[in-house]
């Protein structure tokens, strides 16, 4: 027989028993979407998480500060801990997979925007690393080095202005890039003087605004950047004003609170970050959230697409019986089929093909079920399923990836052909002559 002759009749002694090859298929169907939307879970709690943790920041950014509290290299007690200075800076660059070093140095100011003010961060950083680290603007234009008390607006700073008179909020009416402003380190500026208290002069300086910084970044989003150096003068001056002394005994604080570190891909992060603690600094990258992240889901999926199996296993036990209860039913076509001279190994690639056909067909519309369930989910259930797997606020929890689809039909067809192999074998091993006796 040939291949050809071998399909026809399979598909034709599969439409005689429609209803019993339909539930068949309709257990590969159930099987294949159980295991595909359980999986899909996880996938979409995986890539929620990703999209949120990277609202917080960049992936591929470490953030390095020095170690408090004694502690050399790998925390050893009774050795200093290294200074996170320019020395430092010069060492994190000669690191392997790092593309932009910068030391950041941040205080606190207040900004004046005629009655409107705004307390805010202010983040001192080398400009020349700014496009490095990935910071966009949607006006203007980013720092560069011959800024002097220059600054970039975090994406949120419009709405953190306020008059500090006002007994009722009230928005404020700014504009960031043409408005006249000036920035001031006293802590104090806009309220009211306790009587007697001794009253610190401090500058105020006029600002300059080179841009707005695009939304999309929280971390970014509220504050203001500066040139470092220019940051630094400002701290010193706000220091010279207050009278700040060091203390007997004790000797002035060297190099920056903060160093960051871009890596060139998030997969060298880890190794980084490790390279970094091991000269003796704290290393903290939003990479640690996303492991976590990524082990929490791995178990999810573990878990849920064991009880998808299940359901699979079961289609699998389904075929088998559907092949096995045809041989028994065709037990005298199979006899002639012998007698007139069909192969044993046609007669096996017969019933393999009609096992196969079922779990293939069940693949196909399962995959088919498996997106319907997917969007009805999304649409519907992402709020209760995606406060069930832990993903708050998440818009998207089922998420099916295009090799899964094919990996589940590969899988199901691949279920269909070991389901069949027994049956095929019991068919091969019947006598011609007895079998063509039987009724």
């Amino acid at each position: 027989m040939n291949s050809i002759d071998l399909v026809r009749m399979g598909i034709k002694n599969l439409w005689r028993r429609k209803l019993r090859t339909f539930l068949t298929i309709l257990g590969v169907i159930i099987g294949t979407s159980s295991i595909i939307v359980m999986l899909s879970l996880g996938f979409g709690l995986r890539r929620s998480s990703e999209e949120q943790i990277s609202q917080w920041g960049s992936l591929t950014t470490i953030n390095v500060y020095k170690q408090w509290g004694g502690g050399g290299p790998g925390g050893m007690p009774g050795k200093k801990a290294p200074e996170l200075d320019n020395k430092a800076v010069t060492a994190f660059k000669a690191l392997p997979n790092v593309d932009a070093v910068s030391p950041t140095y941040e205080t606190y100011g207040v900004i004046i925007n005629g009655k409107y003010i705004s307390d805010s961060p202010i983040r001192g950083i080398d400009p020349d690393a700014m496009e490095a680290f990935g910071f966009e603007v949607s006006e203007g234009r980013l720092l560069n080095s011959s800024d002097t008390l220059t600054v970039v607006f975090g994406s949120g700073m419009k709405d953190s202005f306020r008059d500090p008179k006002s007994r009722v909020w009230k928005e404020a009416k700014v504009n960031l890039m043409k408005d006249r402003m000036s920035i001031t380190l006293n802590p104090n500026y806009g309220y009211h003087s306790m009587p007697g208290e001794k009253k610190t002069v401090y500058k105020e300086y006029k600002i300059k605004v080179a841009g707005i910084l695009s939304e999309g970044n929280r971390e970014s989003s509220y504050g203001i950047y500066m040139p470092l150096a220019e940051v630094q003068k400002l701290v010193k001056d706000k220091e010279k004003a207050e009278n700040q002394k060091p203390q007997p005994g004790s000797r002035k604080q060297n190099g920056y609170n903060q160093v960051n570190i871009k890596v060139n891909d998030s997969k060298n992060v880890k190794e980084v970050q490790d390279t970094v603690k091991g000269m003796g600094f704290e290393a903290y990258s939003l990479n640690d959230e996303l492991e976590y992240v990524k082990k929490q889901a791995a178990l999810i999926q573990a878990i849920l697409g064991g009880i998808g199996a299940v359901s699979l296993l079961v289609a699998a036990i389904g075929i088998t019986n559907t092949m096995i209860m045809s041989i028994y039913e065709r037990t005298r076509e199979i006899g002639v089929m012998k007698v007139i001279g069909a192969s044993l190994k046609d007669i096996k690639k017969l019933f393999i093909f009609e096992s196969a056909l079922i779990g293939f067909s069940g693949g196909i519309f399962g995959v088919g079920f498996s997106y319907l369930l997917s969007f009805l989910i999304n649409k519907f259930g992402s709020t209760a399923f995606g406060e069930a797997l832990g993903a708050y606020g998440a818009t998207n929890i089922s998420y099916i990836p295009v090799w899964l689809v094919f990996a589940a039909m590969g899988f199901s067809g691949f279920i269909g052909i070991v389901s069949g192999y027994f049956p095929a074998r019991r068919a091969m091993a019947l006598s011609a002559l007895e079998a063509i006796k039987s009724e």
